[in-house]
């Protein structure tokens, strides 16, 4: 050791191991300075390291770096302790060498990543299942979910396999009031939360129903028909359930609500028949509020959803930025997200999760240039929400279009229904139309409309039509499921 601190080792090291901070203060101060000193030069060292240098116990030693981590002169990470001042300036220049690593891609690269993770190997009851958790927490109108996503998304989609989900219990639905629909999972149930206050905006056939729903739990159609004096607690049940009150085992009472028009003109039979299905739809209960999940699960599940996550992003998931960016700044320091400008088009400060970085940057850099036809309301295709829409390629994000893109790039789309085919540039392909008549027929695209009638068209798309199946009617192009 140097001849100057000699007294300062014979301080900390002259007393043996049985030195404590009450015994002798100078002698422990020394030997914080000693091994804070030996962190700055000698670089990182766990208790056992210490102790070994020193002669002391490993308890000893842990007891010396323990009170340079408290009193923040050191950092632990991985079981050793680091010189807190070295910790934080190596942190920034890796956070500053991995932000510029980063590459800029196109927006279509994005939406081209987006549309590639509709497509799943997945059995189709097991892909309806990851679809509706992922989506789970978000409000879509109520005619969306079966009419977009699932039929969209799912090979060979049926009805009753979403009944069939749905009495395992693991989500429940509700609506929000104002035709929204939302699928919540039942572990997130808040048990506790007061319902009574509910009741107020109710008639007094509903607050009947409601409070022997609260009274007696989840109950069969059946079991309530006494409650309203021989009278059936049909409309009552729909009123509640368009309120976001009540919800069944089943989707079939969204179903029938979503056709009310439809069965108010039909004859009185098919009306009573419409009554008499709702026995099938299992129980009915009470809809209870979910308890709010922290901001860190939250942000892991959008993350899952948009790969990168954004102020665009995180405002589509319902996350406020300003909160967001108080854990993502975290998460970039301790390696769970990494910071770049990845994505031409969302604001400057873009994350993507560090487990997914090296696939989600690879992808990015080389997308698969394939064409895709989605629905434009479909949450997973980004343009005109959280994309820009390009120059001479926009569109409504309406149920009623479809749009076509070629590597993320939009190329057509097919407007009100299939009425009007327009084109959105020069990549459009002739197996375009193909591809669309047999989205169409597999019950992707437009699945409550039997045929498709295209009236405005592009000129010389006579033979492409021709070739897709289309058949010619006065100037029309049709297509029948």
């Amino acid at each position: 050791i140097a001849a100057e601190q000699e007294r300062e080792y014979a301080q900390a090291l002259g007393e043996g191991d049985g030195l404590c901070q009450e015994g002798n203060k100078e002698g422990w101060k020394e030997r914080l300075h000693i091994v804070r000193r030996m962190l700055r030069y000698r670089g990182a060292a766990n208790a056992q390291d210490v102790a070994e240098r020193y002669g002391w116990s490993v308890h000893g030693a842990e007891g010396i770096l323990e009170e340079l981590r408290q009193s923040k002169e050191a950092v632990k990470q991985d079981g050793k302790y680091y010189h807190a001042q070295l910790y934080r300036r190596a942190r920034r220049q890796t956070v500053k060498k991995r932000r510029e690593e980063a590459v800029t891609c196109p927006a279509e690269n994005y939406a081209a990543l987006l549309l590639a993770e509709m497509e799943s190997s997945a059995p189709a009851q097991e892909e309806m299942q990851n679809l509706l958790k992922q989506y789970a927490g978000m409000v879509f109108p109520a005619a969306f979910w079966e009419g977009i996503l699932l039929s969209g998304r799912i090979r060979n989609y049926r009805e009753s396999m979403l009944d069939a989900f749905l009495a395992k219990g693991e989500l429940f639905w509700h609506m929000d009031g104002k035709g929204g629909l939302c699928f919540e999972r039942q572990e997130e149930t808040d048990w506790e939360a007061d319902l009574e206050r509910q009741e107020e905006t109710l008639d007094e056939k509903e607050r009947t129903v409601y409070e022997a729903l609260l009274k007696r739990g989840a109950s069969f159609q059946q079991a309530l028909h006494g409650l309203l004096c021989g009278e059936s607690p049909y409309d009552a049940l729909m009123g509640l359930m368009e309120k976001g009150l009540v919800c069944a085992d089943s989707y079939l009472p969204v179903r029938q609500w979503l056709q009310k028009e439809k069965t108010k003109k039909a004859t009185v039979r098919q009306r009573v028949k419409a009554r008499v299905k709702t026995m099938e739809a299992g129980r009915w209960d009470v809809v209870r509020p979910v308890k709010q999940q922290p901001l860190e699960t939250r942000l892991e599940r959008c993350f899952a959803r948009c790969l990168v996550l954004s102020k665009e992003t995180a405002a589509v998931c319902g996350i406020s930025w300003q909160e967001a960016l108080s854990v993502l700044r975290i998460w970039e320091y301790t390696g769970q997200a990494r910071r770049g400008y990845f994505v031409k088009g969302l604001s400057g400060a873009q994350f993507i999760r560090g487990t997914d970085y090296a696939a989600v940057v690879r992808r990015l850099q080389r997308p698969e240039k394939k064409l895709v036809w989605v629905n434009a309301a479909d949450p997973a295709q980004p343009w005109g929400k959280t994309l820009p829409h390009l120059p001479g390629r926009s569109f409504q994000n309406i149920q009623g279009n479809a749009v076509a893109c070629l590597g993320g790039l939009p190329v057509a789309v097919m407007e009100r229904q299939g009425k009007t085919l327009r084109m959105l540039g020069s990549e459009w392909q002739e197996d375009g139309l193909q591809l669309f008549a047999q989205e169409y027929k597999r019950g992707r695209l437009f699945p409550l409309l039997k045929r498709i009638v295209v009236k405005e068209y592009p000129e010389g798309a006579e033979e492409a039509f021709a070739s897709a199946g289309f058949l010619k009617e006065m100037r029309d192009y049709v297509l029948y499921r």
